[in-house]
């Protein structure tokens, strides 16, 4: 009974905090050992954080919103759109890498700010207009290419991605692991030690009182969005480098598994408290899910009736939040 109380202690945790995504990792992690005893192999882990990588970037965006009391359900369509975008560039047109890379971020930043204004200027709420995002977008990563994949080889004779760098490795370690960890790290010092991540936390717990103090809470909207578009148009151009190719549907499901994930992390949808950290974490439930899936020899499929699984965890967990 001692250890059913220190389990449940240990899920419960402090609101907000890592202390609970963190009890899932190593529980689900300890599952998958006892079920796939290759998964604790250096080699497979390496594997499975570089797979997540562009879920954790994608999920840091996606915190951000939600730590002011929105939502963005239009990550992966961003991100699909964004990979397409920066290939068509580069295999078509010619574009220098390093010039393809920041428009193609821009792009992603400016689509969030544009959602951002109809949110805080149009007051339509964010489930709508990030839903239009989703099928808009989906349309756009479709129209690059007529609905056809890209990869270097859509053009005779080849044109390589000038920015596959991003995934490789450097002193072993992938460069995918490395870019994922610098924005968890970096979205973290803004939240916990900036004036920014101070307006955001207050805008999330009472928007009304954080406007009646100064903080332009609509301003704080647009900037949660634009970064949110930013960050998913930089998982776009991550996985477009690890796959050398970008197909239209790539991403699918990323929005509701970055969700999922951030809920798990600890961010309520009521927004104002929680960690980017917190929210990495829970990313990293749903990836050792999916590693234990491919290990056991499971169909893909199932992958859907586990993250189903893992949204209703992600909904009792923001219930209990919110009854402390």
């Amino acid at each position: 009974m001692s250890a059913l109380r220190s389990l449940r202690a240990a899920l419960a945790g402090r609101p907000g905090g890592v202390r609970r995504p963190l009890a899932f990792l190593i529980i689900i992690s300890a599952v998958a050992e006892l079920l796939a005893p290759s998964f604790l192999t250096p080699n497979n882990l390496q594997a499975l954080l570089t797979s997540s990588s562009f879920l954790i970037v994608a999920a840091v965006g996606e915190a951000l919103v939600i730590l002011v009391g929105m939502i963005d359900l239009g990550v992966e369509s961003v991100l699909a759109a964004s990979g397409m975008f920066i290939a068509w560039l580069t295999v078509f047109h010619g574009v220098q890498s390093g010039l393809a890379v920041a428009l193609t971020l821009a792009a992603g930043a400016g689509v969030g700010a544009l959602a951002g204004l109809l949110v805080a200027r149009g007051g339509i709420p964010s489930f709508i207009v990030t839903l239009a995002t989703y099928w808009g977008f989906r349309g756009v990563a479709l129209l690059f290419n007529g609905g056809n994949y890209i990869s270097p080889d859509a053009v005779s004779p080849p044109r390589p991605f000038g920015f596959s760098a991003i995934a490789g490795t450097i002193g072993g370690v992938p460069v995918l692991i490395i870019v994922a960890l610098a924005a968890v790290a970096g979205a973290q010092i803004l939240v916990s030690f900036t004036p920014l991540g101070a307006w955001i936390r207050a805008t999330g717990s009472n928007e009304h009182a954080a406007r009646s103090v100064g903080v332009r809470t609509n301003a704080i909207k647009i900037f949660a969005l634009a970064a949110s578009g930013f960050m998913a148009a930089l998982a776009g151009i991550m996985i477009t480098a690890w796959q050398v190719s970008i197909y239209p549907l790539t991403g699918a499901g990323y929005s509701l598994q970055a969700i999922a994930g951030v809920i798990l992390g600890g961010i309520p949808f009521s927004g104002g408290r929680g960690t980017v950290i917190g929210a990495a974490l829970g990313v990293l439930v749903i990836g050792v899910i999916n590693d234990i899936i491919v290990l056991i020899g499971l169909p893909a499929l199932y992958e859907y009736i586990f993250v189903a699984v893992i949204l209703v965890l992600a909904g009792l967990q923001a219930r209990l939040a919110s009854a402390k």
